[in-house]
């Protein structure tokens, strides 16, 4: 039995919204994602752990930008509550 998985990668968060990884990264400094843990693994380089919620969060925000919010307006949205995630960790 595998354990349950309790992170998510940047591809996968990337694919949920339909955007590139880069975006993610803007998404981010920005403050429209949770921040990620980096981790350093020696010679196989970094790896990227979002919280599990940080898929649907972007979905969430590429919604917002779709329909025309901009940045700061989203990130307000966020810091008022309006996204409520349906996964936790």
């Amino acid at each position: 039995m595998s354990p349950a998985l309790t992170w998510a990668t940047t591809e996968q968060v990337a694919a949920a919204a339909g955007v590139h990884e880069t975006t993610v990264g803007r998404w981010l400094k920005l403050g429209l994602l949770p921040t990620p843990e980096v981790r350093n693994m020696g010679r196989r380089g970094r790896t990227t752990r979002w919280p599990l919620h940080a898929p649907e969060q972007a979905r969430w925000v590429k919604a917002q930008l779709d329909a025309g919010f901009s940045f700061d307006e989203v990130r307000v949205a966020l810091e008022a509550g309006e996204f409520v995630p349906s996964v936790t960790a």
